[in-house]
């Protein structure tokens, strides 16, 4: 067995990152549900954080696209995130390590945010856009590591999966695709500059140009979002 899998199959690691997230998530639910007898009216949504662009640009809240990832919308919306983050979380934070895991379930919400921030008016919310982030990373590690047979198997599961629910989203109201492709985006990007496996030397000058290329893509998005609300 190579190095680069011992990590992935220490049975006895922790992914504490994955159980912190999950656990943020849970808290903020019943925060919401204790503080508004509700999670899914808008103002409530607000006031914890929810990601809107008016609010971040005409109130300086640029916090939201952050806070807006561990804010969720009805019990449905967290069971189906919190299912999604535990079992991808579990395997990826062993993969990656707990840094490097949490830079990418972070920038992949911050990245969905700023695309929602930009192209979507309505408020926003949700850890999806952290999940599609971890989704796109798989599919990296299998183009990283193309004599993987666990990577490949799981990367096919997962393009199937980011099809239909991006394909789901355009037929049903209330789904941000545009966070959930944003997250996709920017997760397979800093996958790309965390590097993984059998080219986990990849050049730093690609790994440079990867967090080059989400820099640009991320003061694009202001700049439309920005242009957007004051116009």
């Amino acid at each position: 067995m190579s190095n680069q899998f011992k990590v992935y199959n220490q049975k006895q690691y922790r992914p504490f990152m994955t159980y912190t997230f999950l656990g943020i998530n849970v808290a903020v639910y019943v925060f919401m549900l204790l503080k508004y007898n509700t999670t899914t009216d808008i103002m409530a949504l607000l006031e914890m954080g929810a990601n809107f662009s008016p609010a971040v640009i005409i109130f300086n809240e640029w916090w939201r696209l952050v806070t807006a990832a561990f804010i969720h919308i009805g019990f449905s919306h967290i069971l189906m995130n919190g299912i999604s983050l535990y079992f991808l979380g579990m395997d990826l934070e062993k993969i990656h390590g707990h840094g490097k895991f949490a830079l990418i379930y972070l920038i992949s919400a911050i990245g969905g945010n700023l695309f929602s921030f930009a192209f979507n008016v309505n408020v926003s919310a949700g850890a999806s856009t952290a999940i599609f982030g971890m989704f796109a990373s798989y599919l990296v590690l299998a183009y990283l590591n193309p004599d993987s047979p666990i990577f490949k198997q799981r990367a096919r599961t997962f393009t199937v999966l980011l099809l239909l629910n991006f394909l789901n989203g355009l037929f049903t109201s209330g789904i941000d695709n545009w966070g959930h492709l944003g997250g996709a985006i920017f997760g397979a990007l800093i996958t790309f500059a965390v590097g993984f496996g059998s080219k986990r030397t990849l050049i730093k000058t690609k790994r440079l140009l990867a967090i080059l290329v989400m820099l640009v893509i991320a003061l694009i998005l202001v700049f439309i979002g920005r242009n957007q609300v004051l116009s």
